[in-house]
């Protein structure tokens, strides 16, 4: 390795203190001066365009060091020229090079070279990192500008010098190599257009085209705002509105709410939808496992197609996604006036989610205040008549009445209140959903449902019933849902009996029977829900006397639920065993227990049937809760 440190400028200074470099009168300047302007010109210009900046500047030095070695050392070797560009680049202070490897070859009045090459204490490294911290590229355009102006004169045909390693990017010292054009490689070319000056004029033009560009583009997405908020005031529907906006960008366009459920598209054949759909989900389910979430527009490249996705956000929570589906390669223009009106599109779409949700929440209001009303009694027949009408529905048909308790485990006024408003909003649009329209309302604790027999005809209230408690179950699994379901009735005007149907079945369900019809009560129904419910309850409460005379202290509850399930199970020890987790020593103990407490026989049929129907009479009219069997 050979250096260069031969001091061969000729630099002197005048008596009036003025510099002079081999008769061309020259200054003095800081290199944290440089590091300032080098700021300034990135923040002004463009980080691109500083580096042509840059590289034409040092190009010139470059090719003013060479027309003076040329002269001056006119009968040296070409060899001994080109390493003279070395010693000359460091006396301007600007770097300590050293050539390692030297090829020349000469062609005629052309030199052909390959070299390589390291630059030690780069001023331009270290001023970049002293104004912007580590880059991630190399920063020493100065440097590599004026090699390519010196051999680019030494050689009389072009030479491109390109940094490998840069201090400036994290490296341990600056590395280059500098090629002729028959030694090129195809990275090499990119650099040719940093040497190519574009006028300031010509790039104004360019600007000021660009600016007229965005002009239009924010005209049209003012337009296109405007009358979709036209279209939402005249009423119409969110598919109408979506393929309004197709025929505007004439670009598919797909609504989809939170759980990737299509909401409206326009331009997309309902056909196609499911698979989209599908894709999006796949890609969303990945962003998730790698914790993302939506916040701002992106462009999501699938397998079948490309997306610009944005989320639609109501209320500071995400309830959909908005995107803009093609196939085909859209050009650049194209797809950022679609990033920019995608933004107003997702805000229209929470207006219109919006205003139907209050839509929704009064009317569902309403039909609970009218079903409540009904339950209680308030309306006479025409009432009832008269009022339905104004909702849509029949209700002088054959229907059921179903009641479902929702109970969390440690649940709290303020907690049970939200999960009950929740589980409201969510039954309402479980149903809407499905098309099966039904009057939600709420007493006590409980939320109330009328179903028309010929809303749920094609499978049952019982499957209608047992899917949705399913569904709840799966999105609140700490919670526990119990249903019980009336028997049909045609008579509206006695839904208050219907409710007292299906709140009997619903003290009767348990965890491992969450739904109960009233007929399957057999006997017990009609007896519990006749005029005589205080005396059946006094007959009750004597035939199980003798277990504990309180029945809220839990010793007598535990007692009072084993021969609940043993009864229930037909005397089938194992089974009992099996549900109430006991050995069947310990059960065969309780059972024995419990006989000579009861000084009866417990496998005598009028015995247990007469236990069975009293236990249940107590639970049929929440005198006892047995919930957690």
């Amino acid at each position: 390795m050979e250096k260069y440190l031969q001091l061969e400028r000729d630099i002197r200074f005048s008596d009036d203190g003025l510099i002079y470099s081999e008769d061309h009168r020259a200054i003095m300047v800081p290199t944290s001066s440089f590091g300032i302007l080098r700021k300034d010109l990135y923040s002004n210009i463009g980080k691109e365009r500083v580096k042509g900046f840059l590289l034409r500047y040092g190009f010139d030095l470059g090719q003013k060091d060479a027309k003076i070695i040329l002269k001056k050392f006119k009968g040296d070797t070409i060899e001994s020229i080109i390493k003279k560009g070395p010693v000359y680049h460091q006396l301007y202070g600007h770097v300590i090079p050293t050539v390692n490897d030297i090829k020349i070859e000469k062609h005629g009045n052309k030199v052909s070279t390959y070299l390589e090459g390291t630059w030690e204490n780069s001023y331009e490294a270290m001023e970049h990192i002293e104004q912007f911290g580590i880059s991630d590229e190399p920063v020493c355009d100065t440097l590599v500008g004026y090699a390519n102006g010196f051999l680019t004169k030494v050689c009389n045909q072009t030479v491109l010098f390109k940094e490998v390693c840069c201090v400036g990017k994290g490296d341990k010292i600056c590395k280059w190599v500098g090629r002729t054009v028959d030694y090129w490689t195809n990275d090499m070319n990119d650099e040719l257009k940093y040497y190519k000056e574009e006028p300031i004029v010509k790039e104004l033009e360019l600007t000021y085209e660009k600016l007229l560009e965005e002009r239009n583009h924010l005209k049209n997405v003012s337009i296109i705002h405007n009358k979709l908020t036209e279209e939402i005031l005249k009423g119409k529907n969110l598919n109408s509105i979506m393929g309004f906006v197709y025929n505007l960008t004439n670009t598919a366009i797909l609504i989809e709410s939170s759980e990737l459920q299509p909401i409206a598209s326009g331009g997309l054949p309902s056909g196609i939808l499911e698979d989209i759909n599908l894709s999006f989900l796949q890609y969303v389910q990945c962003k998730e496992s790698m914790k993302k979430t939506f916040h701002r527009t992106k462009i999501i490249k699938l397998e079948d197609h490309t997306r610009i996705t944005t989320p639609v956000f109501l209320q500071g929570k995400t309830i959909g996604y908005c995107s803009f589906v093609y196939k085909e390669e859209l050009a650049e223009d194209k797809i950022r006036f679609l990033q920019m009106i995608i933004e107003r599109i997702s805000s229209i779409c929470a207006l219109y989610i919006l205003n139907k949700k209050t839509e929704t929440e009064a009317e569902d209001r309403m039909k609970g205040r009218f079903l409540e009303r009904i339950l209680n009694g308030e309306y006479t027949k025409e009432e009832i008549l008269r009022q339905s009408s104004f909702i849509g529905l029949d209700l002088f048909q054959p229907y059921y009445i179903v009641v479902i308790q929702a109970q969390m485990p440690n649940q709290n006024y303020k907690e049970e209140f939200t999960l009950l408003k929740e589980v409201m909003n969510r039954t309402s649009t479980y149903f809407q959903k499905r098309r099966i329209n039904v009057l939600l309302g709420q007493l006590a604790d409980d939320f109330v449902l009328l179903f028309l027999k010929s809303e749920i005809a094609e499978i049952g209230i019982r499957a209608t019933c047992s899917q949705y408690l399913n569904d709840l179950t799966k999105i609140y699994p700490s919670v526990s849902f119990r249903a019980g379901i009336s028997m049909q009735s045609d008579e509206i005007e006695k839904a208050a009996d219907s409710y007292h149907e299906a709140l009997t079945s619903k003290r009767m369900s348990t965890i491992s029977n969450n739904v109960i019809e009233f007929q399957t009560l057999g006997i017990l129904g009609p007896l519990i829900n006749s005029n005589n419910q205080k005396e059946v309850e006094r007959i009750a409460i004597y035939t199980i006397k003798p277990l504990g005379d309180d029945l809220d202290d839990p010793k007598n509850l535990e007692i009072i639920k084993t021969l609940y399930v043993y009864l229930l199970h037909g005397g089938n020890l194992e089974q009992t065993a099996s549900d109430l987790a006991l050995s069947l020593s310990g059960l065969r103990y309780r059972i024995g227990k419990i006989e000579k407490i009861m000084e009866q026989d417990l496998r005598n049929p009028e015995v247990s049937y007469k236990l069975l129907l009293s236990i249940q009479a107590l639970i049929s009219t929440g005198k006892i809760d047995l919930i957690e069997y």
